[in-house]
């Protein structure tokens, strides 16, 4: 069954990777070899994600950390393996807040950073109603649990009925109602991402022929 994987590469991170030690993911291996049963043929997995910013980041070197990650993934996976970037947009907005702070009672506003993806959920949807189309999957298997994405599925499900939607969702445990609702309605099967598919799916320390390592921290 011709299989094109798409990833919500934030969406996974939050979901399952960013307190984890497997961030140094090999997402074509995960889904070709382990998260997925042996009728599906992965002829693409398409990975969409948005370089970060230094100022949203907790480490300075996190935007040097996923440009090192991304070339290990371009490295290893020359073809079959499709990056797809959207950018990050950041604002300065002024927000209400929620209960006085003691220490200063007299505000009622903080400004704050605010940080949205851009792009991406836009490029998965197209791309998902794209592939239909075309005839380039007979499954398309979506690694997200974002809502946003709902209307893609519904498309696809109304107007192409003989191809099967996957949803498979980067969330902690293994309660199958934490996944949804809203994409699990449209899907031919759900499935929840396991840590041990993470585990069993890394790149090695050292990119063969590469001078790229993994990251020593994260």
């Amino acid at each position: 069954m011709r299989t094109i994987v798409y990833v919500d590469g934030y969406n996974l991170y939050y979901g399952l990777l960013r307190k984890s030690k497997f961030k140094w993911l090999d997402v074509v291996a995960l889904f070709r070899d382990h998260a997925l049963n042996d009728e599906a043929n992965v002829i693409e997995v398409r990975y969409y994600t948005a370089p970060v910013l230094g100022k949203m980041s907790d480490n300075s070197e996190s935007p040097r950390r996923q440009r090192q990650y991304l070339q290990a993934l371009r490295k290893t996976h020359p073809t079959g393996l499709t990056i797809i970037e959207g950018r990050i947009k950041s604002s300065t907005p002024y927000q209400r807040l929620v209960s006085p702070i003691p220490e200063a009672p007299y505000l009622t506003k903080v400004q704050v950073y605010n940080f949205s993806e851009k792009k991406t959920d836009v490029n998965i949807a197209s791309d998902i109603i794209a592939g239909a189309w075309t005839d380039s999957y007979d499954q398309m298997v979506l690694c997200s649990n974002d809502s946003d994405l709902e209307g893609a599925l519904a498309t696809l499900n109304k107007h192409h009925q003989n191809k099967r939607i996957g949803i498979v969702a980067p969330i902690s445990g293994e309660d199958h109602r934490r996944i949804s609702n809203d994409l699990s309605q449209y899907a031919t099967w759900t499935k929840i991402l396991s840590p041990v598919h993470l585990a069993n799916a890394q790149m090695p320390e050292r990119i063969p022929h590469s001078k790229l390592v993994k990251p020593t921290t994260w």
